[in-house]
């Protein structure tokens, strides 16, 4: 049992010489086990041990025994203990999840936690080959994908399984042999819950009708899966670098036309790659919300999104696919100030100035050429602005004659036609005489008021934001 875990351990790179484990013990066979090999081992590989032993506090004295045996073994072996005790009923009812859900999650949160208490390197589990066949056959019965077909890994960041490959009789026997006489959870002996049925009656069923080990058969088809499951993965990962477009803590751009060039079975692994990358896990994310996702990439209008759980949204805007945490967004409010001319203009909504002049038309426009940001400054014939003119957001019924255009089209179209986003409309500013827009600032200018030979008074707008 020790050179086939010790093998594990090399194949695998689980630990390195030196290192600190923290190894967490139930009190059961297989964090016995694993316990007891790792110390047989730790003069020779120079480990440093540390156990940890979670009380759920859900078996009353069967739950204190336990946890008294643990004890008792650390104490043998002279390895030290960490012992934490929590109310994995009550938080289950708190969080509203399962009691297997709580209870893994508070032992991984405090494998964690003492692991950097302590300066420990990695963190060693227990599971076995016949956990590995019950995870597989759960997210069978789940619908899963590939990535829950290969079951657990030998190693996932710092978390190392050196028991993956060995089967629970080899386990029970080496424990027979050291008389290590490991606690029985009885939880474990009744069919209550999905796991235990498949432990107990499914597994040892299909054993029956195979005439072989299904644990094995399921195992070894665990690790063909990995294999492929990498390789597509791996392809996902350039498709996502590829498509990202824009990248911020709180979201990420992807171009949808190199998007649509990828199969489904990468383009739904760029979409969780993302999801990932803003969420930190893809905890609540099913595979209809991915489908949903990838439907919206391929065949959605510009300015439709769908809501993922734990606040995030995937939106559409032409040819860019965002995803993002919803903000508590305020709506741009409407607001309308007199340009002063001449004079400078202050917008408190958006934090900015604008500022007017008026120049004399001595037939010379090379000055236009000097300005270094034309987007936020131009100019116009100030004699046309009869009205006089206003700094405002836009409004029902604008209308605009874009510069060198044929026509004149209701601001909603040029925006449509510009393909900015619905949802940063209303903080675009214009400048307008009454429902004529004269500019957009940052974009195109009217063709009704530029300045030409014949004008007499030039208007010069600069507009400076201090966002």
């Amino acid at each position: 049992m020790k050179d086939r875990i010790l093998d594990t351990i090399n194949k695998y790179k689980l630990i390195e010489k030196g290192e600190g484990v923290v190894v967490g013990v139930s009190g059961g066979p297989d964090s016995v086990c694993l316990l007891h090999v790792l110390n047989s081992l730790s003069e020779n590989l120079k480990l440093r041990l540390f156990a940890v032993h979670i009380n759920h506090m859900l078996r009353g004295e069967e739950a204190d025994a336990d946890q008294k045996y643990v004890e008792s073994l650390c104490e043998k072996l002279g390895v030290p203990l960490y012992v934490r005790s929590f109310d994995i009923g009550g938080i289950a009812a708190r969080e509203g999840i399962s009691l297997e859900e709580a209870g893994r999650e508070i032992r991984y949160r405090e494998f964690d936690k003492i692991s950097r208490d302590v300066g420990a390197d990695k963190i060693a589990v227990a599971h076995n080959r016949n956990d590995q066949a019950e995870t597989v056959l759960m997210n069978i019965m789940r619908g899963t994908g590939m990535d829950g077909l290969k079951g657990m890994d030998f190693k996932r960041g710092n978390i190392v399984r050196p028991l993956l490959e060995i089967d629970r009789k080899d386990i029970e026997e080496y424990c027979r042999i050291h008389s290590l006489n490991p606690r029985t959870d009885s939880s474990n002996l009744e069919s209550l819950y999905t796991r235990n049925k498949i432990r107990l009656e499914l597994i040892p069923h299909m054993s029956r009708l195979s005439g072989t080990d299904i644990t094995e058969s399921l195992f070894r088809m665990s690790r063909l899966i990995k294999e492929d499951s990498e390789f597509i993965e791996d392809a996902a990962i350039q498709a996502f670098c590829e498509s990202t477009s824009a990248k911020d803590a709180g979201e990420i751009c992807l171009d949808v036309e190199k998007l649509k060039k990828n199969p489904p079975a990468i383009l739904k692994r760029v979409i969780r790659l993302a999801v990932r990358e803003i969420k930190g896990n893809l905890k609540g994310i099913e595979n209809v919300h991915v489908e949903k996702a990838v439907d919206l990439c391929i065949n959605g209008q510009t300015g439709k999104q769908i809501h993922l759980p734990s606040g995030l949204k995937i939106s559409k805007s032409y040819n860019v696919l965002k995803i993002s945490k919803i903000k508590d967004l305020k709506k741009t409010p409407a607001f309308c100030e007199q340009v002063k001319i001449p004079g400078t203009t202050v917008v408190e909504h958006l934090d900015a100035v604008l500022t007017a002049d008026i120049l004399p038309n001595d037939g010379d426009f090379s000055f236009q050429g000097n300005v270094k940001n034309r987007s936020l400054v131009q100019f116009f014939d100030y004699n046309r602005l009869y009205d006089g003119i206003y700094i405002r957001n836009r409004k029902n019924g604008d209308v605009f004659k874009p510069y060198k255009s044929n026509g004149t089209k209701k601001l909603k179209e040029y925006f449509i036609d510009c393909k900015i986003p619905k949802e940063i409309r209303d903080e675009i500013p214009v400048i307008a005489c009454g429902n004529e827009i004269v500019w957009i600032i940052g974009h195109k200018i009217s063709d009704k008021f530029i300045v030409t030979e014949n004008t007499k008074n030039i208007l010069r707008l600069e507009y400076k934001c201090a966002k």
